[in-house]
Parts: C-alpha cells; sequence; structure tokens
C-alpha cells in the first residue's frame, strides 16, 4: 500500500528555484523527504528587452510545489529562498488546503485541510509600474468563455495579446480563427512524478489554473504587457460538496476567492496591482453561452472536451459522452441553431438516450454536481426550462425524459431565472476595462 510508503515521508523541501533570463527557462526543484528529489521547468517566451520576474517565480515555485506534494502529502511544507511577503502567505496556503482539498477528499487524507506552508518570513515588495495596459495577455483554453473574452476586448479597442501554457492544437485553432498573436510557455513537470503516479502513489486533481496564472503574470511581465485576464466565471465559486466542514470545490483555482487571493499575493509580493483578473466572473455560464451564440467564426476550431485535449486528434473536439460536453451543449442549445449546433459537436447530445443520468447529474437529481468545470445547477434547470417550448428541439428524448423526472416546484422561477441572466456586480475588474464589461452587458 502506497499509504505505508507515504508514511515515511515528513515534508516537502523548496530548497530555491533558478532562472537563466537569456533563455527564459525556470527551473524549480523539489525535495520530498529523503526518498525523492524531482526538478520542473517552465520554458518562458523571452523577447528582446526582458522584464523583472524575480518575485512572481518565488510565487510559482511555491504553487507548483503542490504537484509534488500530492506524491505523499506529508504534514510540512518548507521553502528554502522562497520567503513571501506576508500579505502573500495566506494565498500559498489556500492553493495547498483549498486547492488540494478534491484531492485530499478522494484520498481520505483530512490532514491536508488543516495544512500550513512554512513559506513567510520576506520582505513587502514595493509598487512596480505595470505593462502596457492597452495589450492585455488574455489566457485562452480553447472553449467558449475564453472566445467571448477575446472578442469583447477586442471591440472595446484594446490590442489583445493571446496566451497558453503547453497549447495544443485545439488553442493554436482557436487563436489562428481570431487572428491575433499567441505567446506560449512550456512547462515540463519531472517525469518521475508519472512513474510514482503509475506505482500507486497518491494522485489526483490540483489547482492547475493558480499555476498557469502565475506563469501568465511571469510571461506579462518579461514582455511589458497589461494584465493578465482570465475568463472564469461566477460558477467556479461554487462547491461540489463538503467534507470535514469544509466546502470541496472542484474549480477552486477558478474561483472568486482564489482570484481575490492571487490578486493580494501579487501586490504584496510583487508589487504588482490590477495586474491579473477575470472579465467573465459576474456572469452565469447561460449568460455567457448567450453571449457566445452570434461568434461563428470559431465554430470549428473550439471545445471546452477534456477527453478531446488529451486524443490530440485533429478530427475530435468533442468526446460526446462527458460532463463538460453535456453541459456545454444544453447551455449553447436555447441560443444556438440546432442545426449549428450538432455541426459544432458532431452529434446531438439532447437526441442521445444514453446522455440522459449525466444530465440528470447536472440537474442535481441524481447525486452531487460533478466534479468537473461545469455550470450551476440552477443553470441547468433553466436552459432545460428554455428549450421544452422551442419547437426546434421537439422530439428530444433527452429533454423528455428531464422534463418527468424535475418535480413541478423544482423549476425555476421567473425570478430564478432572471437572476441566472443577471449580472453580479463587477467583479474586480480594473476600472480602465470598465467599458469592456459594460459591452458585454
Amino acid at each position: 500500500m502506497w499509504s505505508a510508503e507515504a508514511s515515511k515521508v515528513h515534508e516537502l523541501r523548496l530548497p530555491g528555484w533558478g532562472y537563466d533570463p537569456a533563455t527564459g527557462l525556470a527551473t524549480l526543484p523539489y525535495e520530498l523527504g529523503e526518498q525523492y528529489r524531482f526538478t520542473e521547468t517552465v520554458q518562458l517566451p523571452v523577447p528582446e528587452s526582458a522584464g523583472a520576474i524575480d518575485r512572481v517565480l518565488d510565487l510559482l515555485y511555491l504553487v507548483a510545489g503542490v504537484s509534488y506534494y500530492k506524491v505523499a502529502a506529508p504534514a510540512v511544507v518548507r521553502s528554502g529562498k522562497a520567503q513571501l511577503a506576508p500579505g502573500a502567505v495566506p494565498f500559498v496556503r489556500d492553493v495547498y488546503t483549498k486547492g488540494l482539498a478534491e484531492f485530499a477528499y478522494r484520498n481520505d487524507l483530512p490532514h491536508v485541510l488543516d495544512l500550513d506552508p512554512d513559506a513567510g518570513g520576506g520582505p513587502a515588495a514595493a509598487p512596480v509600474p505595470g505593462g502596457d495596459r492597452s495589450r492585455p495577455l488574455v489566457c485562452v483554453g480553447g472553449g467558449k468563455d475564453s472566445i467571448v473574452s477575446i472578442e469583447a476586448i477586442r471591440r472595446a479597442g484594446y490590442r489583445p495579446v493571446l496566451f497558453a501554457v503547453n497549447p495544443n492544437r485545439i488553442i493554436e485553432d482557436v487563436a489562428a480563427a481570431s487572428g491575433l498573436p499567441l505567446l506560449a510557455a512550456r512547462r515540463r513537470i519531472d517525469p518521475q512524478l508519472f512513474e510514482l503516479n503509475r506505482a500507486g502513489a497518491y494522485n489526483g486533481h490540483i489547482p492547475v489554473t493558480a499555476i498557469n496564472s502565475l506563469i501568465a503574470v511571469a510571461t506579462a511581465a518579461l514582455h511589458g504587457l497589461g494584465p493578465v485576464v482570465m475568463s472564469n466565471e461566477r460558477s467556479a465559486s461554487a462547491p461540489n460538496i463538503t467534507w470535514h466542514g469544509v466546502e470541496i470545490n472542484h474549480q477552486w483555482s477558478k474561483s472568486a476567492e482564489a482570484e481575490a487571493g492571487l490578486r493580494d499575493a501579487l501586490a504584496a509580493h510583487a508589487g504588482l496591482a490590477d495586474g491579473y483578473f477575470s472579465l467573465l466572473r459576474p456572469f452565469s455560464e447561460l449568460h455567457i453561452a448567450r453571449m457566445f451564440a452570434p461568434t461563428t467564426r470559431y465554430d470549428h476550431a473550439m471545445t471546452s472536451c477534456n477527453k478531446a485535449y488529451l486524443l490530440n486528434n485533429p478530427t475530435v473536439r468533442w468526446c460526446g459522452d462527458c460532463p463538460k460536453c453535456r453541459f456545454v451543449f444544453l447551455a449553447l442549445a436555447p441560443f444556438v441553431d440546432r442545426a449549428r449546433l450538432v455541426d459544432i459537436f458532431g452529434k446531438d447530445m439532447l437526441a442521445d438516450a444514453g446522455q440522459i443520468p449525466g444530465y440528470l447529474e447536472l440537474l442535481g437529481i441524481d447525486g452531487h454536481k460533478p466534479f468537473e468545470c461545469v455550470g450551476e445547477v440552477a443553470e441547468s434547470l433553466v436552459a432545460v426550462q428554455l428549450l421544452r417550448p422551442a419547437g426546434g428541439w421537439n422530439g428530444s428524448p433527452v429533454l423528455a425524459a428531464l422534463a418527468v423526472r424535475v418535480p413541478e416546484d423544482g423549476w425555476p422561477t421567473a425570478e430564478q431565472a432572471r437572476e441566472v441572466f443577471t449580472r453580479q456586480g463587477r467583479g474586480l475588474i480594473p476600472v480602465d476595462f470598465g467599458r469592456v464589461l459594460d459591452d458585454l452587458d
């Protein structure tokens, strides 16, 4: 049993990162007890004249350590040279506890929820000037959300630069469809980690968005660009379940809490204010789907399916049988013509009776909300409600089955439906990006 091996490991140590400004290669070493040594590398795209990123790398080093921590989940995380300003410590602590909460739940490791990494003791940073705010760095995942952000920012007169970590063909196709430049970083996880996983080491979900976000911030700083723009919506803050009195959220590193924490950490330790935010935070997934519907140029480039990413097959963009495929199809169906939607996905998800159990999960009828990046139960119910009288979807076996299973008092009221399409505040969007938000609204 791996638990016996893991019990021999008492701490994760971070002896200190290295960085070569000439090549843009960051080296992140980790020591797990006396038994294991790992080295992760991040290849950043280097411009002719690069900005300083040392303090951003401090944060990245600590946050990326979650990948190696989870091998044995020791009781102690101890940083060496990367000592953070006090204002940055809470974010790192949350990354290891809340960001690894699903991992802890699935592996029955409740002590992870109380982990307190030894990472403080460094001085606060003096404020540093930001880059060219007319050229924000927009993170692209290949799905509808980042596409909505790209087009809204461009309409507002900005000159966005796109960004991805280890971009695959899907992200490259979306960038090509946009006609905008794409900067890419390459993250290489130590191969020994995969060997240990095959040997039975603890494994599970990590807060990868936090890692990729810091790589994006480092890239923006290097290139003198404006803020890093994410496309995380408000439903990313909704937990899946509660365990040991703690809310377990698969999307924690995409949540409003994580966004605020990272901004605080960047301001405290790197002196960067307003250098990171999510443009779509005030909106629901269903609202974003409605915003996406008029845009057709990405129909044969986009996907939100994680399985399709893993397949890396140029002819497959949607697997057609996972929570993401089910939810995105349902979210778009009220706003996109049926023929166009089937063309995008390569199949009619609502005509496949085999999808009914998965849709019942999305509606909160059978089981809890899936551990996936999907919208809230209320959004799925509103989508089905909008489709019930829609003539274009008559005869759908999935919709017929769902309509029968939802109790009459389980349907959203008119007020609840309006709430799904009502912007909630302005999130942490900077004042100078207010016109982008107003255009979306």
